[in-house]
């Protein structure tokens, strides 16, 4: 058998503190000469192919740096049929010197595999713009067959890049730590992105974000999987704004069943694994007879929640005024819905900024702005990750100006 995986399976590194001890446990890198192996010639003992993706701008801010390693079974056969597979890698300057910890992981075969399955290993890493070397070393513990590889990974500046300051004070190298999802792994880094707010007065940033995929996609996978991974992306960099003075928290809703799933006040980091799981919540498919009855509402949730937090501070000068960037994709509601306008009587003592993505070139109708219309938001149509850099930017460069 194959243990954790189908016939073509994909591996995702992690670099979590419980995952190297639990790496080290399986195999204690004392105990090969892997000094002599990296000192030697690239060699493969066992046939393999090894391919570095370009780097690309994720959602969350960060570049990553794709690359994988893939072993046909037919050449693996040839060696035995029992393996316990590790694939060690590690990042370096081109002058050798290491910039992070190693990644070690591993995959036991127990039987011979059909002639048509690949083994593959598929990893991310976190860089900033520079030249590195990426170090890959497969071991073969049944057999003691072992392969290096080390290849040349350049990143190139981002151009007329609006945050570049972005990456002060983090790594330049980093395995990213993950989380299982039922859609797939998501990667999250350990670090902090440099995004300082210098502010002449206290104000109160509140990030609201719908946590549903829209309801004109929710029979679409790849679709549902896009909007997840640009809404926890986007939620990632705005949350690490860093406030001179004032506040920031956050708000996650699920429209279908008229919930706030998600909060978190005041805070340092966002609580991840409560998100992931409100976030989980609002994807699963089981939705009661009331929920369902209650579609036509779905959208005057929306306005009744923002109005709520709009009144709260409403047309008082002795608190900060109110920020409200609300994250979210394009939403159609339901035929008949209630999609009036919020009421705004006086001064709200807030400002609005909607972030709202396109999932595709064909996705150009939103019903939700439509409940924001009076409090004039500042809407910025996204599609890239450096769409959201310049948002990003342009929301920083706004509330400075206060």
């Amino acid at each position: 058998m194959i243990r954790r995986a189908a016939l073509f399976f994909w591996l995702f590194v992690s670099v979590s503190a419980s995952t190297a001890r639990a790496a080290e446990a399986e195999l204690d890198l004392r105990s090969i000469p892997i000094g002599q192996w990296l000192s030697a010639s690239d060699m493969a003992e066992i046939p393999w192919n090894v391919e570095i993706g370009a780097p690309n701008l994720r959602m969350d801010q960060r570049i990553e740096v794709p690359y994988e390693a893939r072993i046909g079974a037919k050449q693996l056969n040839r060696f035995g049929n029992s393996h316990d597979l590790f694939l060690v890698t590690r990042m370096s300057s081109p002058d050798g010197e290491w910039l992070n910890e190693p990644s070690i992981m591993r995959q036991e075969i127990e039987e011979k595999l059909p002639g048509n399955v690949s083994i593959q290993f598929v990893m991310r890493a976190f860089v900033q713009p520079g030249d590195y070397l990426l170090w890959m070393i497969l071991y073969d513990r049944a057999s003691g067959k072992h392969n290096v590889a080390r290849r040349k990974v350049r990143v190139p500046e981002i151009d007329k890049d609006p945050l570049p300051y972005l990456f002060k004070g983090m790594p330049l190298a980093e395995f990213p730590r993950t989380r299982e999802s039922s859609d797939g792994t998501v990667l999250m880094s350990s670090s902090r992105l440099s995004l300082p707010v210098t502010l002449k007065k206290p104000i109160d940033v509140q990030l609201i974000s719908t946590l549903n995929a829209p309801e004109q996609w929710v029979r679409r996978f790849r679709m549902v999987r896009n909007h997840n991974s640009i809404t926890i992306g986007a939620l990632a960099a705005l949350s690490q704004m860093e406030l001179n003075q004032g506040s920031i928290s956050i708000a996650g809703l699920d429209l279908v069943r008229h919930e706030v799933l998600f909060e978190q006040n005041d805070f340092d980091s966002i609580q991840w694994p409560a998100l992931m799981d409100a976030m989980e919540k609002a994807q699963a498919p089981e939705i009661s007879a009331a929920a369902l009855e209650a579609r036509k509402g779905n959208g005057a949730y929306f306005r009744q929640f923002l109005s709520d937090r709009i009144e709260s501070g409403s047309g008082s000068k002795e608190k900060p005024l109110r920020v409200f960037i609300v994250v979210t994709s394009s939403l159609l509601f339901e035929n008949g819905s209630d999609l009036n306008p919020i009421v705004v009587e006086g001064d709200c003592n807030c400002r609005v900024y909607h972030l709202r993505f396109r999932l595709n070139v064909n996705d150009v109708f939103d019903e939700l702005e439509r409940f924001m219309k009076p409090l004039r938001p500042r809407t910025f149509n996204l599609m890239t990750a450096r769409d959201l850099r310049k948002a990003i930017a342009s929301i920083i460069e706004d509330l400075q100006n206060l």
